[in-house]
């Protein structure tokens, strides 16, 4: 796979950089209650009901994999050598973070430890990255576990190789700290009515969610479970050269052609399509 398709895979997670590795945070935006049983299928609550929504930790597996095979077809451009022998990936730190609404309810004694961990509320996201990156602070402690470490010229080819394909995190994480950002923004729609999205099989326009999979953004019915590709072509210009973005709870449609956004009338993790107006983008 040519690395800017495998990138492009890459484009809606936040993605921190630091010493000794990588950092995925997979966000959910969610009201009412989170819950994951043993063999770690997640539910959330809707209306007094329990809907199925996919693992943010599947999720996140997904993501790394691809950040680590994207990365290793161009380790020779973004790292250096040791003793004459070309540095690689492979040994570097690769952690999950999970970030859940700050209003969500999250039933902790019931979660499997091994899920628990990686799970935070958002107001905590900045300490819990602070948690994860400290021991790579220590060159010391490094040195004694044998883990490869970042230079700083590393970190900023890998960062500006990245750099323009990443969700930004709209909060500062030290200086030790590189989150991939965005370079372009698209421009701000002008009385474009939001996009709205029906259910492919059953036409349903109200119990619908936006999701993440394999194949991108889409939407699920929360009536007859299935699931419809987040994907049109611009209201503006009629380009099919259009991707999905998420910005917050909001989903937007950007065009490659003419550089318009639009809204999609659709909210991310929400059953409810109630956006009757256009929002500008964030």
């Amino acid at each position: 796979m040519h690395a800017k398709e495998k990138i492009n895979q890459l484009i809606r997670i936040p993605l921190i950089i630091y010493k000794a590795g990588f950092i995925v945070i997979e966000s959910k935006s969610i009201q009412g209650s989170v819950r994951v049983n043993s063999a770690g299928e997640w539910e959330r609550s809707y209306k007094d009901q329990w809907f199925g929504i996919a693992s943010p930790v599947q999720q996140a597996a997904m993501q790394i994999d691809n950040l680590k095979a994207l990365l290793r077809d161009n380790s020779t451009q973004l790292l250096g050598k040791l003793l004459g022998i070309q540095k690689g990936f492979g040994l570097r730190q690769y952690k999950t973070v999970i970030a859940i609404s700050s209003s969500a309810r999250l039933d902790r004694d019931n979660i499997p430890s091994d899920i628990s961990k990686h799970i935070v509320k958002s107001e905590f996201l900045v300490e819990k990255v602070k948690e994860l990156t400290e021991a790579s602070n220590s060159g010391l402690k490094s040195f004694a576990k044998s883990e490869p470490r970042f230079t700083c010229d590393e970190m900023e080819r890998i960062f500006e190789f990245l750099r323009g394909y990443q969700q930004p995190l709209e909060q500062s994480l030290g200086s030790d700290i590189k989150l991939a950002g965005s370079v372009v923004e698209p421009k701000k729609t002008q009385n474009q009515p939001a996009i709205r999205i029906c259910c492919k099989n059953c036409g349903e326009t109200s119990a619908l969610s936006a999701q993440y999979g394999r194949f991108g953004y889409y939407i699920r019915c929360e009536k007859c479970l299935t699931n419809t590709a987040l994907k049109q072509p611009c209201p503006a210009c009629n380009s099919s050269s259009t991707k999905t973005r998420k910005s917050k709870s909001n989903m937007y449609l950007d065009c490659l052609s003419c550089h318009q956004s639009v809204l999609y009338a659709v909210e991310w993790g929400a059953g409810s399509t109630s956006l009757p107006t256009l929002k500008a983008t964030p």
